[in-house]
């Protein structure tokens, strides 16, 4: 299969096929490879394009009006992000989901954030806490839309105000890289469907933010801990779901 046709394998009404009339990109003042990066990375974000899910570089330059090279440099963007594999003689294919992927992504957040929290509630000012405030505002109202895509990208934008403050660039790189993409299609799958996950996921993104305000860092420690233990209790039973593992491939 490629990128107009359906997924290796069926995953249900979640993950229809990319229909072959796309339009072609507007770039405004974005580079072609950039354009075709954020567009392709939105649409297996949200499962418009299924996991096993062909991407060849001559169907996506013909679909998008652009020509091979930006398309070619946008999948090792994708392939940097982990949500395709390229292949020799195959190409690339958007990566499947697993039970280990997100296992390894909860261990990784933790261990780089955690030990942060004492520096970004000494560093961070008032300045920074109020534009963070106002992109929470924004979060609320994405929740509210229902508009996964949104949600994810603002959650994702707090996470790198938050830690930005700390002035420590590779860290503030490396948080981005462990939640960014991967985990945003993880939210998608397991979150976003089900209200209580959606809302424990602001309640969470929301106490973080409050607790930091009042400068305490162990409270932010003990809240995220807390709200994250709970999130994972409610997606364990999810991922046995019919509908998710069409996503999943763990073998």
């Amino acid at each position: 299969m490629t990128i107009i046709g359906r997924a290796e394998r069926a995953v249900g009404d979640l993950a229809p096929a990319v229909s072959a009339d796309v339009p072609p990109l507007d770039l405004g003042l974005r580079s072609h490879k950039q354009a075709v990066y954020e567009r392709l990375r939105d649409m297996i974000i949200t499962f418009e394009l299924a996991p096993g899910t062909r991407l060849v570089e001559t169907e996506v330059a013909a679909r998008f009006g652009v020509s091979k090279t930006p398309v070619r440099e946008a999948l090792l963007l994708l392939e940097s992000d982990r949500l395709v594999e390229v292949a020799p003689y195959r190409g690339a294919t958007v990566r499947w989901l697993s039970d280990n992927e997100l296992l390894e992504q909860g261990f990784l957040v933790d261990a780089l954030e955690m030990p942060a929290y004492p520096v970004v509630v000494e560093r961070i000012t008032d300045a920074e806490l109020a534009a963070i405030g106002l992109v929470a505002e924004e979060l609320r109202q994405a929740r509210q839309d229902r508009d996964g895509l949104r949600f994810g990208k603002l959650a994702s934008q707090i996470h790198s105000m938050l830690f930005a403050c700390v002035r420590f660039p590779r860290l503030n790189q490396m948080i981005q890289m462990t939640l960014g993409p991967v985990g945003m299609r993880h939210d998608m799958a397991l979150v976003y469907p089900y209200p209580d996950a959606w809302d424990a996921l602001l309640d969470m993104a929301l106490a973080r933010v409050d607790a930091v305000r009042q400068r305490d860092a162990a409270l932010a420690a003990h809240v995220v801990r807390e709200h994250r233990e709970n999130m994972r209790r409610m997606v364990a039973p999810r991922i046995a779901k019919p509908d998710v593992p069409g996503y999943w491939r763990n073998d």
